[in-house]
């Protein structure tokens, strides 16, 4: 007897008054765009949802199975949550019918609603509903309907997609604000009803303090702290003020060095508006990109500057010559080295005769806030020389010795009985494709029932899964037998160039070292980023031991 599930799942809600004839366990569907100028799209995704609940309630062979909801998301898209799980629903033959407002709230791509609708749900035997569009799949009459209801939605994705990125790219031309508004300013119309940015006074002052703090020599770091103590408000938290349900979504923000960074490098406190500097299209489903530097839409003298240029370079110059510390040295981990006890980034600070790494909380908190220790910034550099050395020593040796296993006259007897298993695996995949090919035939010829032509048909699908995995695992396996897992791999190559190094390079940090980690008790680990190659062949070597034994 089959097992059944422990996975609870969604109760199904019977309509009052339901015959006993066959009763659809059927899903609620909403979406809601992300552009929200759509007027047909106005109110929110629960009055959809009210709606066709609503509309169930009242057929007597429908009950609803659970709603799915995905709001803020494109209709050219499907890759939405809540329509995946949707899906996953009907392969598992959870629900057998699916109730949406309209069709446009599947989709508004031609091609995969259309495919959805007229081979993908017949396949699963799903009936579909768009209740505003009068279209329902076991009706007749309606193939019309739904192909120009199709068609519209697909050229109005598109026309609207089309205007949107048309009229937002003719604002950054014009050098019109679009977008968020930099901290430390906001948008108001001019005498000709144009947007114009001007300074926001308070966050403003915040601005020009960030500036004057760091050209006369106080840290990022340092910067960020005194604000926190102050309790001033981080940009975000700024924007927010008038949103407090958005505000209790991030409750703990605090200023820290990368929002002084980001202030102290943005050209807008200057008066000057660069815009287009990422470009992304919903509708043709393109990522969101980097455009050329000469792509950009540059303007000077947009609007009043809080600072002045040489107040601007002299804080960005003070931000570079720190980034080698106060002792003028190159720290080669940096945002590499963090601190084993509390996960802070740790940076260099002269101490008498040494330098030493310590952890940025503790500094900035006081000693209470963090366990870890001061750590010489030599004992470091020469620990993970050492851990970089040996790591290199055993990864060569260890792929050297697996060549020379896979020479061995019981590596070449293992690789022909690969051979002949794998021609076999191939010979019995061809013979089930075969049977399996001509099944449907025999259906049509009345040689077989419905049922046994099903049930033949997972049969050999299973089978033909098995063997191909089969056949993967054996091809896998002769793989590894003609080369190491290193062979021609950038890892390989990494480490040969770095061989018999002497001492440790900030090169040679970049490419090997993914982060060093400094614990309470001055233990200091290093976190290599070919930790999945090295796994990999250690356990290739483990396995090749076994085989000969």
């Amino acid at each position: 007897m089959a097992r059944k599930s422990r996975v609870q799942q969604p109760t199904p809600v019977r309509s009052a008054g339901k015959s006993d004839r066959k009763v659809y366990k059927t899903a609620l569907y909403a979406r809601l765009s992300a552009e929200r100028e759509d007027t047909r799209e106005r109110g929110t995704i629960q009055n959809q949802i009210h709606f066709i609940r609503h509309y169930v309630e009242q057929q007597e062979d429908m009950e609803v199975y659970d709603t799915y909801m995905d709001d803020d998301i494109s209709g050219t898209r499907f890759d939405r949550p809540a329509f995946e799980r949707m899906m996953s629903d009907m392969r598992n033959g959870r629900i057998d019918c699916i109730v949406v407002k309209d069709l446009s709230r599947l989709g508004r791509d031609y091609i995969e609603t259309g495919n959805l609708i007229e081979r993908v749900f017949p396949m699963f035997k799903v009936r579909f509903v768009a209740v505003n569009d009068q279209f329902d799949s076991i009706k007749g009459g309606a193939e019309m309907i739904m192909t120009v209801t199709n068609i519209a939605n697909a050229l109005y994705a598109q026309d609207i997609s089309k205007k949107i990125a048309t009229a937002k790219e003719n604002q950054m031309k014009q050098g019109i604000p679009c977008g968020l508004v930099p901290y430390g300013y906001r948008v108001e119309k001019s005498a000709g009803n144009e947007k114009v940015m001007v300074p926001d006074e308070e966050p403003a002052g915040i601005v020009r303090r960030i500036f004057e703090e760091v050209a006369g020599g106080t840290s990022q770091t340092e910067v960020a702290a005194m604000l926190n103590k102050e309790g001033i408000p981080t940009p975000y938290q700024y924007r927010m003020r008038n949103q407090p349900e958005k505000l209790a979504e991030k409750p703990h923000l605090r200023w820290n060095r990368d929002h002084i960074a980001a202030i102290l490098k943005n050209e807008v406190y200057l008066g000057r508006y660069v815009s287009g500097k990422d470009r992304v299209c919903l509708y043709r489903h393109e990522k969101r990109h980097m455009a050329e530097k000469g792509q950009w839409n540059v303007f000077e003298n947009h609007h009043e500057p809080l600072v002045s240029e040489k107040l601007f370079e002299t804080a960005n110059a003070r931000k570079e010559k720190r980034k080698q510390g106060k002792c003028g040295v190159d720290n080669f981990f940096r945002r590499k080295i963090y601190c084993g006890c509390c996960g802070s980034g740790m940076i260099i600070r002269p101490e008498k005769k040494h330098r030493y790494y310590i952890c940025t909380r503790k500094r900035q908190y006081g000693k209470d806030s963090c366990n870890c220790l001061p750590v010489r910034m030599d004992v470091v550099y020469d620990t993970v020389f050492l851990a970089v050395k040996e790591q290199i020593k055993m990864l060569l040796d260890t792929d050297e010795l697996l060549q020379k296993m896979n020479q061995s006259p019981k590596a070449k007897e293992r690789m022909v009985s690969f051979s002949e298993a794998l021609n076999k695996c191939h010979a019995d995949l061809e013979k089930v494709a075969a049977l399996k090919s001509g099944l449907y035939a025999d259906y049509q010829q009345d040689l077989l029932t419905e049922k046994e032509y099903l049930q033949l048909n997972g049969e050999y699908s299973g089978r033909i899964k098995k063997l191909e995995q089969y056949a993967d695992e054996l091809a896998e396996a002769m793989e590894g037998y003609r080369h190491t897992p290193m062979r021609g791999t950038e890892l390989r190559k990494t480490i040969e160039k770095y061989r018999g190094r002497r001492k440790l390079s900030k090169e040679m940090a970049e490419e090997l070292i993914d982060r060093v980690l400094i614990h309470e008790d001055k233990r200091i680990e290093v976190v290599f980023k070919y930790d999945d190659e090295m796994k990999k062949l250690l356990m290739a070597m483990e396995q090749r031991k076994g085989e000969m034994a």
